[in-house]
């Protein structure tokens, strides 16, 4: 990510965290859109890059600034899947609970893996809380799949010794 970019990007968020009013964070990003690189909106696919890119490098600030950017824009699809699934892994950064949610919304059997995977990943930036977020995020997101796969997945979270994983994933094999 460039110099530009990332400033870019630190002033659409500067911005539309301060601002409530929906007219005016429409004139930010409007403004975003023509000072940035790449119109977004047109070519989301260049903020895969720039995802793709913050995983080579393992650059945490860069993956926040570019989730930023997809949340802002609404530009999360099925082609973000794989560059997700390699972040939601990664140990370096701390998006995970971002990612799970998107991954959720994607609802992409691709990706049941990666969420599995990340249900039993212990980060230490969420060791203080008992509830395990990242677990239960991904959890609902493994039921909201709703795959033969993912189904097979969440049988053996139900097998958990973490009550807290154990009772979401019975709670997701028993919705459908």
């Amino acid at each position: 990510m460039t110099v530009q970019e990332k400033s870019s990007i630190q002033k659409l968020m500067q911005m539309t965290f301060v601002i409530q009013d929906k007219s005016k964070v429409d004139l930010i990003k409007k403004e975003f859109i023509k000072d940035f690189a790449v119109d977004v909106t047109k070519d989301p696919s260049y903020i895969i890059r720039l995802l793709e890119m913050a995983f080579g490098e393992q650059n945490a600030i860069d993956v926040e600034s570019a989730l930023y950017v997809g949340f802002a824009f609404n530009l999360f699809t099925k082609d973000f899947a794989n560059v997700l699934c390699k972040l939601i892994e990664a140990n370096w950064h701390f998006q995970h609970e971002n990612i799970a949610s998107i991954l959720k919304q994607l609802k992409c059997p691709d990706t049941v893996d990666s969420l599995f995977k990340a249900a039993l990943l212990r980060l230490k930036y969420l060791e203080y809380s008992d509830v395990s977020p990242l677990a239960v995020k991904c959890i609902w997101a493994l039921g909201d799949i709703n795959t033969r796969e993912s189904r097979k997945k969440l049988e053996l979270l139900a097998q958990s010794e973490n009550q807290i994983i154990k009772d979401n994933a019975i709670m997701q094999l028993s919705r459908k």
